[in-house]
């Protein structure tokens, strides 16, 4: 009797063991690593073009007896929103590059897009014993909610505020500058399966316990905030492909306006202003216009030109908005009197062409911008010599020229805070 209990025994622990070993047998991870801001997938950042390709030679041996879980993370920069969408994105961006090499059955892939990863700060911290003020990050980072509210529902503070605030920040500039980058990632998990048949409850089940999670955590149930808990609850759960691998910077804030002044047009005299407008995370327009208005009539010297240029633009991808390599295309016209007390000339001229700049930071809110533009200008005007108190007319020219009809070194204000919803 003790013998076939104890077998008895045997078996039902065999059993009860031998169905998670059927259904995980080994489980794999590794990270897509990002730039700040940005969900475009960078082979060259760190060993994302290493880990791509040990992955695509794991699915297309293994494709049929995987499970794939995606998961997309953020650093605490921004706000909770844009982490939101841009860790959507990210994971979004991973398996549409995968898919280029290997398809994968929807029913094994799993995708999360869970914001600012507070877990995975937290576990670095834990393991960093030179991180300022250690101690007291892992309480406000496990103890302090995410939001703080007063007694009329408002939001007065929060997780991130209070680390910010911490110490007069150095504990989050060291958080910022040694944890953060690692935060910025598509983790993939790999799931290696001999029995699937169960795949999409465990699917569903593991979507159910995201809406619980950021229904609790992420956004507590306030009028200020209802809005937004909706959204990001939403785009956790959707598990878009897009067509291309190109996604839109999903940073926190950008400045969608910029105002400029063009220094070397303002050195001959010439003052200038441009506006420019970003689209999106690729294209903007922009207007610019100078006007010199001098004259001295008693010397027959008249410095008179007035230029306006509308310009349209596509912007090459770098590291933030407003930074980086651009290609324009510009049409513009002039009207202009220029004399020096002998022969003038007054007309006006007409020119088009391609424009190539490149524009950095150097503050918050101010940028430096460098550009040249090259095409065909064509000028009609009038020749004239002052005589006796006339000007007497002399003859019609016109000219064409092709070649630089423009040069900028600017200085540039960035202005209008707008939250990023563009498409990449």
């Amino acid at each position: 009797m003790r013998i076939w209990c104890k077998q008895l025994c045997i078996c039902v622990i065999f059993l009860m063991a031998a169905k998670p070993l059927s259904v995980l047998s080994q489980v794999d991870s590794l990270c897509i690593y990002f730039q700040r801001g940005y969900a475009v997938v960078n082979l060259s950042l760190r060993d994302n073009d290493k880990a791509f390709k040990n992955l695509i030679e794991i699915l297309q041996n293994h494709k049929e007896d995987i499970r794939l879980q995606l998961t997309g993370n953020a650093s605490p920069d921004g706000s909770v929103s844009a982490n939101m969408r841009l860790t959507q994105k990210r994971v979004a961006a991973v398996l549409s590059h995968l898919r280029e090499y290997v398809q994968i059955p929807d029913s094994l892939i799993i995708v999360k897009a869970t914001g600012i990863d507070w877990n995975g700060l937290s576990a670095m911290v834990e393991k960093d014993a030179n991180c300022p003020a250690r101690e007291e990050v892992l309480v406000i980072l496990k103890e302090q909610p995410e939001w703080v509210f007063d007694a009329q529902n408002r939001i007065i503070s929060g997780r991130k505020k209070q680390l910010m605030d911490l110490r007069g920040g150095v504990p989050y500039n060291y958080l910022s500058e040694k944890f953060f980058p690692e935060l910025r990632n598509t983790t993939i998990s790999l799931s290696y399966k001999n029995d699937t048949k169960d795949s999409q409850a465990e699917r569903q089940e593991d979507e159910n316990d995201i809406v619980k999670e950021h229904g609790s955590s992420l956004h507590p149930s306030s009028s200020e905030v209802a809005g937004l808990e909706n959204e990001e609850n939403d785009t956790s759960l959707s598990t878009p492909v897009p067509s291309s691998g190109h996604f839109s910077s999903a940073d926190d804030k950008i400045q969608r306006l910029a105002i400029k002044t063009n220094f070397l047009y303002d050195a001959i005299l010439m003052p200038s202003l441009e506006v420019e407008y970003r689209i999106d995370n690729r294209w903007s327009v922009a207007v610019e216009g100078s006007v010199a208005w001098w004259k001295r009539d008693s010397r027959h010297k008249y410095y008179q030109i007035a230029t306006i240029v509308p310009e349209g633009r596509y912007w090459f991808r770098t590291r933030k908005p407003w930074h980086g390599h651009y290609v324009g295309l510009f049409a513009g016209g002039s009207w202009y009197d220029l004399e020096n007390g002998g022969r003038g000339y007054k007309g006006e001229f007409f020119m088009t062409g391609l424009s190539y700049g490149y524009m950095f930071p150097i503050s918050r809110f101010l940028s430096l911008e460098t550009g040249l533009g090259v095409g065909f200008l064509h000028t009609s005007y009038e020749e004239y010599l002052p005589l006796d108190g006339h000007y007497v007319y002399q003859q019609t020219s016109k000219t064409n020229w092709v070649g630089p009809v423009k040069l900028k070194f600017s200085l540039v204000w960035r202005l209008w805070d707008k939250q990023e919803r563009g498409s990449r």
